[in-house]
Order: structure tokens, then sequence, then C-alpha cells
């Protein structure tokens, strides 16, 4: 579809949760702001598509381009401020979409986490950003040490992100399993090793009702059979690509958050923008993760 399809579906889907998520709200007391919330959430959301290199880009583009959708467009701090303050409710919309498209008779959902930094580590030591908030975590994959944050994400065999939740990038990935199970509600879920512990397993079953298969490390006693070991590894590859879309295609890492508000609106945009595309694609039928090439 094209820009003007897209601005218009996101607002429709935005417009319709809101009006849905709020009609028993009791009206605001003052003057009512010049644009609604909808209308934020709907371009905070197209901000993150590839086309706009920045949120800088994007604004005079949307300045130059959009004012006859968006009349009285703010300033871009006035804006910028309204998102980070609707950054529960971008989650929330998100949640909605994504459980709508999610498969309840899904045998189980994948958990992961990434990391991403906060800022460049030539920075890392200096007073002001994220002092205190962000710490160093060591990168397998790339063999690196991140200073910044952990993403925790649950997603359906089919890669909808069901719940995600931020954490310091020390963070042990047990606890954010606690975090995303709780949220996302689901009977069993397929991990790495970095979520393996029999206490945790045990708890996770009693509190939660969850029945989490976390790959055992090799040298464990519960070690498992090779065979096992490759079709786990198989079903969480989904995962994998479901992280480095979020990285590539809408530039998990790249975000430029200079405070953790920020960031938090920021991951919330990002994955909504993912899971708006996810939905439309499948109003579109068109296969679900097929992102780079729906707007046109």
């Amino acid at each position: 579809m094209d820009l003007d399809s897209l601005l218009v579906s996101l607002y429709f889907l935005a417009e319709n949760w809101w009006k849905c998520a709020h009609s028993s709200d009791t009206p605001t007391v003052g003057r009512p702001s010049l644009i609604s919330d909808p209308e934020i959430l709907t371009l905070a959301i197209l901000a993150q598509w590839p086309r706009f290199r920045s949120e800088r880009d994007f604004f005079r583009f949307a300045c130059a381009h959009l004012r006859e959708y968006f009349p009285t467009l703010p300033s871009q701090s006035q804006f910028n401020r309204r998102v980070r303050a609707l950054e529960g409710e971008m989650k929330s919309l998100q949640l909605h979409l994504a459980r709508g498209m999610a498969d309840a008779s899904a045998v189980y959902h994948v958990l992961d986490t990434t990391l991403i930094p906060a800022v460049v580590r030539v920075r890392a030591c200096r007073k002001g950003l994220f002092a205190g908030q962000a710490t160093f975590g060591r990168c397998a994959s790339k063999t690196e040490w991140v200073y910044g944050f952990k993403v925790g994400l649950a997603i359906t065999p089919e890669g909808v992100v069901t719940t995600f939740c931020l954490a310091e990038a020390s963070a042990d990935e047990r606890p954010v399993g606690e975090i995303l199970i709780r949220e996302d509600g689901h009977a069993a879920y397929l991990a790495d090793k970095g979520f393996t512990s029999v206490k945790w397993e045990r708890r996770w079953l009693s509190e939660h009702g969850a029945l989490v298969a976390a790959t055992p490390k090799d040298n464990s006693r519960r070690a498992w059979p090779e065979a096992d070991r490759l079709w786990a590894a198989g079903k969480r590859q989904i995962i994998e690509g479901v992280i480095n879309q979020l990285k590539d295609f809408f530039f998990l890492e790249r975000h430029r958050a200079k405070t953790l508000e920020g960031l938090l609106a920021r991951l919330a945009a990002k994955i909504a923008a993912y899971t708006c595309g996810q939905y439309l694609n499948r109003e579109l039928g068109r296969p679900l993760r097929h992102l780079a090439d729906l707007l046109v």
C-alpha cells in the first residue's frame, strides 16, 4: 500500500481501539487538545517505518506533507512529550492487536531476550544519560559487552509479539521470564539455556500454571538428546527472526533515546509498528512477517 493508505489504516486501528478502550471514561475538565491521542499514536507508529531516517526526519516530512490530515500538528517537542505520556496506551494498543491475531490453541509460545545499547560504549561511564539505569551485559552472539538494556519478548509460533518488557542489560533472564509469563498467561513455553532452572521451572508451573521447556546446558544432568535439542532450536528460530526484523527494519538498536521514559516510548512504538504491519498483512491476505514491501 502507499503512504496515504498506510496512514489511514493506522489511524483506523488506533481510533477504533481508543473508542472501545475508553468508552466508559468520564470527560476531562478543561480545554481539549488540538490533536487527539489516537492521532498522536498514529503518527508515532508511522514514524518507525524505515523510510524515515530519524524522528526529526519524520517530523519534517509530517510538517511538509501531512498537514492536510493533521492541521493542528504540534511542535516536535510537544509531540515527543505527548508520545512519552502515551507509552502505556501504545503498549495496550499493541497487545490488543497481537492478542487478536494470536491463535489461542497454539501449543506453546517462545521466550527470549535481546540486548539494546543505551549509548555508545565510549560514553558509557559519563554521568547523565541513563545513569543508574543502564548496565553492562554480555551479548553471546556477538561476543561483546553492551551498555544498555535487555528486551524480553514472548511470541507465538507465527511471530506475533504477545508481550514484552525492559530490564537492565545485566539482569538474569529467569526474572525477566517471570514477568513475560505472568503478563502473557499462556500454558507452555519454549526457551533457551538462559531460562533453564529446576527451581524456576517449578515456580512457573505452580504459580502461573505454565510449563516451560528451557533447553538445559550441555553439561547438565538433565541434558537433552541431540535430536531434542535440534528440534527445540528449530522451533525457537522464529523469535530470532522477529528480533532481527525489529533491529534491522525498525532500528530497535538505534533508538536515540536520552531518557528511560523516551526509550520505553520508542520501544512500545516500534513493537506496535511491527504488530500493526502484521495486522495489515493479515487483512490483505499476505504472510504476517512480510513487512519490507508492505509500504511502497
